[in-house]
């Protein structure tokens, strides 16, 4: 998760205002009423520290992008959350107890797939503590449970390095019996399924929300889910779905050769989890309405939304980025958003949880709304405005709708470009070149798709 540094002074903060907010206006649909803020504009009102009331190892934090509204404007702002875990002592690791589903389908034999994944998984099982413990289940036409959950022996690791492809790919038994596995109450430590898979789900249970509840189902009783997804063929708005739902990470794999490197980077995050269960909740008083959360599947509630995060690593920072609209009638302060945090403590099991409000003051003047601008929350969710345009943009190129993919790839850049992120501007605009090149359905397309949408989440978490 990337941190920025914010910066001071008011003149810093109204040069980078004028760069940012008519390109947040721009996106709600509403142009600036004046031009940007001077150094020369009234003094802005003081802005209310966001208490931290962090009763655990994570902490919470809440900001809207201006501490100061206009009066009657019904501006669309932008409510950005982090949830922070400290990186954990360098002698705390976490036992962990890993199932290792992998896909063994037919399509696993082409490229050398079944040779890397074979690979990955020994060494994964080699790296395993002596408080760890190790499964491999494998799915094709049906899930068989190759090495039972356990320490890792010679045998265990013939086993896997003997694994032949073929069949079909029936993910759901492959996921259940993952999932069974670890479904053990005495296991202390971290519960993680790594799904593999390189197809679409072709027999048994394919029913894409059936496959995500299924990843979520033991997430209560510290069982998450990471998905890898592996070539082209595969379908990944539901890897990301039941990852998402399982409370894990979901990775897109372009080459084989790199399974080694993402199955010990999986090892590593697994042994540093801070917080379990991870749940946001945000209540919106009345004025305040829901407009979009990037990034996130979140849930409405009767005062608000809902997002879950699931496991949250030590270092590790998540945010949410939201769009709401804020009506502003009445001079004087005013409530945003009353944020709760909840989770499981990944060392006791215990559930934590912390608090953060944001408010803000309503102007009447719009120099003093301006100069308010906080160009550090400003920053992430123009951000994250990005990374959903680099997501739609790639579901566009799927359409068959090329133009509607290069205007929105080309306005992420700018967006991009304009924050100072002049590299990951140029990676933007190197994938609109490569769709702009490429045929439909074609190899090239599908990968700039996968290699979108996972830059995408990137740029919103």
């Amino acid at each position: 998760m990337q941190r920025w540094h914010l910066m001071t002074g008011l003149a810093g903060a109204a040069v980078l205002a004028a760069l940012v907010v008519p390109e947040l206006q721009l996106v709600s649909g509403t142009a600036p009423s004046t031009p940007p803020p001077t150094p020369a504009s009234p003094e802005m009102p003081a802005t209310p520290e966001v208490p931290d009331l962090s009763e655990g190892i994570l902490t919470l934090s809440a900001d809207l992008d201006q501490g100061a509204l206009l009066q009657g404007a019904g501006d669309d702002r932008y409510l950005v959350i982090e949830v922070s875990a400290p990186e954990l002592p360098g002698d705390v690791r976490r036992p962990v107890h890993v199932s290792v589903v992998m896909d063994v389908s037919g399509s696993m034999a082409g490229r050398g797939k079944i040779d890397h994944a074979r690979t990955a998984a020994a060494e994964l099982a080699g790296l395993m503590g002596p408080e760890d413990s190790f499964s491999l289940v494998t799915f094709s036409d049906r899930a068989n449970v190759r090495v039972p959950l356990g320490g890792i022996t010679d045998a265990g690791l013939r086993l896997i390095r003997s694994i032949e492809p073929g069949g079909g790919t029936n993910l759901y038994d492959g996921l259940q019996q993952g999932l069974d596995e670890l479904d053990a109450p005495d296991l202390a430590g971290v519960k993680r399924v790594v799904l593999l898979s390189d197809g679409i789900a072709n027999i048994g249970v394919t029913d894409p929300d059936t496959l995500a509840r299924t990843a979520g189902s033991q997430v209560r009783d510290g069982i998450s889910v990471s998905a890898l997804g592996l070539g082209l063929d595969y379908n990944e708005d539901l890897l990301a779905a039941m990852s998402d739902a399982g409370g894990g990470k979901y990775r897109f794999v372009d080459r084989p050769g790199l399974l080694s490197d993402m199955f010990a980077e999986e090892l590593k995050q697994m042994t540093a989890v801070a917080g379990r269960e991870v749940s946001v909740d945000v209540d919106l008083p009345a004025g305040v309405k829901l407009q979009e959360v990037y990034g996130y599947d979140h849930d409405s509630t009767s005062d608000g939304y809902r997002v879950f995060i699931g496991d949250v690593h030590g270092g590790e920072t998540r945010k949410i980025v939201a769009r709401v609209q804020v009506d502003t009638p009445s001079l004087g302060d005013m409530d945003i958003a009353e944020v709760e945090l909840s989770y499981a403590d990944a060392e006791s099991g215990e559930h934590q949880g912390a608090l953060a409000e944001v408010d803000a003051t309503v102007t009447p003047d719009t120099r003093v709304a301006q100069a308010s601008a906080k160009p550090k929350v400003q920053k992430k969710a123009v951000r994250a405005r990005a990374g959903k345009l680099l997501d739609d943009g790639a579901r566009d190129w799927e359409k068959g709708d090329l133009a509607s993919n290069q205007a929105k790839l080309e306005e992420a850049s700018g967006l991009l470009a304009a924050l100072g992120y002049v590299s990951e501007a140029d990676e933007v605009e190197e994938q609109r070149n490569a769709y702009g090149d490429a045929s439909p359905a074609s190899d090239e397309g599908l990968f700039q798709v996968k290699r979108s949408k996972e830059a995408a989440r990137g740029y919103a978490y």
